[in-house]
């Protein structure tokens, strides 16, 4: 059995099977992106190299990067139990330490 394949149109027209018309290739334009005030320092930046400059000066990532990742949430802490008192043991022990300090 011949596989077929299908083209769609992005202008809309009638779907065909592939080899059967003649295809258009061409080049496709990405404009550049518009400038942005960072919400950080307030300067303004301009196009995907201010952005990739802000990004590196501020150790940021874009949301749009982001996309796709298992989000995190109050209850998907993933460590052990014995994890977690160590944390907690440690957290309670530097606080005894700051604390101490003022009172030597």
């Amino acid at each position: 059995m011949k596989r077929q394949v299908w083209v769609y149109p992005s202008d809309g027209g009638e779907p065909y099977e592939k080899g059967t018309q003649q295809e258009v290739h061409g080049v496709v334009f990405i404009p550049d992106q518009p400038d942005f005030v960072s919400p950080i320092d307030g300067k303004v930046y301009s196009g995907r190299a201010g952005m990739r400059d802000h990004n590196a000066r501020h150790n940021v990532v874009n949301n749009r990067d982001l996309v796709g990742l298992p989000t995190l949430t109050a209850q998907s802490d993933q460590r052990t139990t014995e994890q977690k008192r160590a944390s907690d043991a440690n957290r309670k022990q530097t606080i005894i330490n700051q604390v101490s300090q003022y009172y030597r």
